[in-house]
C-alpha cells in the first residue's frame, strides 16, 4: 500500500532526527518506557491541498517537539535548530518530492511546569513543506 504524503514526510523527518543521533518517538513516551532526556517527539501533521491548472500540490505543516530537563536548555535549543534545517532543502521520499519552506517555519522555546515539582525545557519546531 502506498503511503500518503503526510505519512512519508512524518517518517522522513523522524528518520532524519534519528540520523542526527536523537532519541525519537512518534508519541510522548510513557513513564514505563523510561525515556531519558533529551528526546524528540514527532507530533501533529496537516496537509492543505493547493490545486492548480496542471497538477495538485499541497502544503504540509509538521510539529516536532524537543524535550529536555531543566539543565538542558542549550542542548534543546541546538537540537531544535538542527531539526529546523531539514526544511532548508528539497528531498525525495519513496513516492513524493518535497521542498522545505524556511520562511514559514519557526522554533519556540519554553519552560514546562505541568509535571509537579519538575521544570522541563520544551522546544516546538513548526516545519512547513511544499509537495512538488
Amino acid at each position: 500500500m502506498m503511503k500518503s504524503p503526510q505519512q512519508e514526510l512524518y517518517d522522513y523527518v523522524g528518520y532524519q532526527s534519528e540520523l542526527m543521533g536523537y532519541d525519537t518517538y512518534d508519541h510522548l513516551p510513557m513513564e514505563s518506557e523510561n525515556a531519558d532526556y533529551p528526546f524528540v517527539q514527532i507530533g501533529d501533521i496537516n496537509i492543505v491541498p493547493l490545486p492548480n491548472k496542471s497538477a495538485i500540490s499541497a502544503e504540509l505543516n509538521l510539529t516536532v517537539n524537543v524535550w529536555g530537563n531543566q539543565d538542558q536548555r542549550l542542548v534543546i535549543d541546538t537540537m531544535a535548530n538542527s531539526l529546523l534545517m531539514v526544511v532548508s532543502k528539497r528531498f525525495k521520499t519513496e513516492h513524493y518530492r518535497f521542498r522545505g519552506m524556511l520562511s514559514g517555519s519557526n522554533v519556540q522555546m519554553m519552560q514546562d511546569t505541568s509535571v509537579p515539582d519538575t521544570v522541563l525545557n520544551h522546544a516546538i519546531v513548526q516545519m512547513k513543506f511544499r509537495l512538488i
